[in-house]
């Protein structure tokens, strides 16, 4: 048990333990969020809930969609993914078409939005999906899971608000839902420079080529800065690991097509030599 746990927390933990669904285990751990302690030396704690969460959630939705006949509002990624959020007429629509080559509808009543809508931003070749989906309300991490579970899945956050409350309301709905991701604030009618959302995601760009060809340019891979060789490969083919060899890279190295092994940490415009088995 906690330090300091009041009487409520304690309610919501036995209730939990004694849950048998999953949808109750759910509802029991939002409590347990809700009444956690907020002190330092309960940030443990409180990790360990949202990371809890995040499992349940998963699991949750593995079961809906093997139900026959359900339709799903699940988006397939496409490299780094960035869900837009916010309460209803906070211009997300606008934002997504300023970013993207989507044409998504946009008019001056709520709710314009009825699904996700997807479309992909370069930045300088690298491609970045941008996801914005229907309008949040109040109560969102128990009425509207599904479109909360788009977000957990994503990599990042664009989250849209016309005030502190509004944004303050929408946050505590991520934690509530167990969401624990980079997020970037925007007021509404901001337009972020496609620069700006590479970097705050803190993403590099890594090019590939074949040996005795010349790199591509037209597609980079799209990384977290501190990725490895490895990670650069398992965004190729789920099998690198094990036809792995060696790899050749040119920029982050001492000289120029320097051989390197699985665990070298690339640099934002760096060319890889993948060879393989």
């Amino acid at each position: 048990m906690p330090i300091n746990a009041d009487a409520d927390f304690v309610l919501a933990q036995k209730k939990y333990e004694e849950a048998r669904t999953l949808e109750e285990k759910i509802k029991y751990l939002r409590e347990m969020l809700s009444t956690a302690p907020t002190h330092k030396g309960a940030e443990k704690l409180r990790k360990e809930l949202t990371q809890r969460m995040v499992r349940l959630r998963k699991e949750l939705e593995k079961q809906k969609t093997k139900k026959k006949g359900r339709k799903s509002l699940a988006v397939k990624k496409q490299g780094f993914q960035v869900v837009i959020i916010g309460f209803p007429n906070t211009g997300k629509s606008s934002l997504l078409k300023k970013l993207t080559n989507a044409e998504p509808v946009i008019a001056d009543y709520p709710f314009t939005t009825k699904k996700p809508e997807v479309g992909m931003m370069d930045y300088e070749g690298a491609k970045l999906q941008l996801v914005e989906i229907p309008a949040l309300l109040p109560g969102a991490s128990e009425k509207q899971a599904e479109l909360l579970s788009i977000v957990l899945n994503a990599d990042g956050v664009i989250l849209v608000y016309e005030n502190e409350e509004q944004k303050q309301a929408l946050m505590n709905e991520l934690y509530l839902f167990g969401i624990d991701k980079p997020v970037m604030f925007l007021e509404k009618g901001s337009v972020p420079k496609p620069r700006d959302l590479f970097n705050f995601f803190n993403l590099i760009r890594v090019y590939t080529k074949e040996p005795g060809e010349e790199p591509e340019r037209d597609n980079p891979l799209v990384l977290k800065r501190g990725s490895t060789v490895l990670d650069a490969g398992k965004e190729i083919h789920k099998d690198f690991v094990r036809k792995f060899k060696y790899a050749r890279v040119w920029g982050s190295t001492k000289f120029p097509g320097q051989r390197v092994d699985k665990d070298h940490v690339l640099k934002d415009g760096d060319v890889i030599e993948f060879h393989v088995k």
